[in-house]
């Protein structure tokens, strides 16, 4: 059986900034070199992103409810993912 790769990476789109200052984050998903995007439809500030934790490096409610919010997105993908390989 060939073993497969799965990568899951959270950053923002500093290049779609709004009026506010935010930038929208966005998670990409791999699969076996093949990648698909999506919104996560939240935004934070760009100085409060840390491009290699790939999360909010802020301390406020704001900046840990979007932490919060991409570690469920993480744990659901892992599993719908564990799921799919193991065919049930």
């Amino acid at each position: 059986m060939k073993r497969s790769t799965f990568k899951i990476l959270f950053y923002i789109n500093r290049n779609k900034q709004k009026k506010n200052g935010k930038c929208p984050v966005l998670g990409r998903i791999t699969i076996d070199g093949t990648n698909t995007q999506f919104s996560v439809k939240a935004d934070t500030l760009p100085e409060l992103w840390s491009v290699e934790k790939g999360c909010s490096i802020g301390r406020s409610k704001e900046c840990k409810e979007l932490n919060l919010k991409l570690e469920n997105y993480k744990e659901d993908l892992k599993c719908h993912y564990n799921k799919q390989v193991r065919g049930s």
